[in-house]
């Protein structure tokens, strides 16, 4: 066992020294993806990750952190955030469950079912959370995707560079308020619940961000990502 591991390491040595090594974070790979649609082109450029869930552990954002990037996570969790404040300290890091602009509109607060403090699967959609059998409920902060982008979109001089929804259950309802968008992200990632690309581009989000002039190019896992068209 002992040898084995060593011989791991050695591997690990040539992959340093011959700059081959290649970080990966996010969990369909998604940004294997990103990498190779923004590259080096912006060391400095600006996310908002909604349902950031964790810094490191299947973050559609960490990768793009690591080359300098910085911008605004958002979770329901409030242990989450915790760690996106000592891990990520000059981010906004903010404890919130993102919701529709109804429900938003309707309340200041919603009920977050989960199984513990930091789950990839909680969720503030009762029948979902009846689904997956939650067993814990806290009521926690909401707002709206809309006022996220509007406000901290405008605090980066209307520039945001990438933005990446999964709210479990509320993703479409969501992004179905892009018309309140005063900034439209370059790059957009959100997940689909559907089996299959037909469904995909017949959702309900797709439909939606198809209208603002984006361009479905890439789905993996439930993830569908959105370029907007020049």
């Amino acid at each position: 066992m002992a040898r084995g591991y060593k011989m791991k390491l050695s591997r690990l040595t040539k992959f340093f020294h011959q700059g081959s090594l290649r970080v990966h974070f996010s969990q369909y790979g998604e940004d294997v993806i990103l990498h190779k649609l923004f590259g080096s082109k912006f060391a400095n450029g600006f996310y908002i990750d909604v349902g950031a869930h964790h810094p490191f552990r299947q973050s559609n954002t960490a990768y793009l952190w690591l080359l300098g990037w910085n911008g605004v996570n958002v979770d329901a969790s409030k242990k989450a955030i915790e760690l996106f404040r000592r891990a990520r300290p000059n981010d906004q890091n903010l404890w919130f469950a993102v919701v529709d602009e109804d429900t938003a509109q309707s309340q200041r607060e919603i009920m977050l079912f989960s199984n513990k403090e930091i789950d990839l699967g909680a969720t503030c959609d009762p029948v979902l959370a009846k689904e997956r059998g939650t067993t814990r409920s806290e009521s926690v902060p909401c707002i709206s995707l809309s006022k996220l982008i509007n406000d901290y979109g405008e605090a980066n001089g209307g520039v945001i560079n990438f933005l990446n929804i999964d709210i479990e259950g509320f993703d479409e309802k969501a992004v179905e308020s892009i018309h309140y968008w005063r900034y439209l992200p370059e790059v957009i990632c959100i997940e689909i619940y559907e089996k299959n690309i037909r469904n995909v581009l017949g959702s309900s989000a797709c439909k939606a961000l198809e209208s603002s002039g984006y361009i479905l190019i890439e789905r993996v896992g439930l993830s569908a990502i959105f370029q907007k068209s020049t």
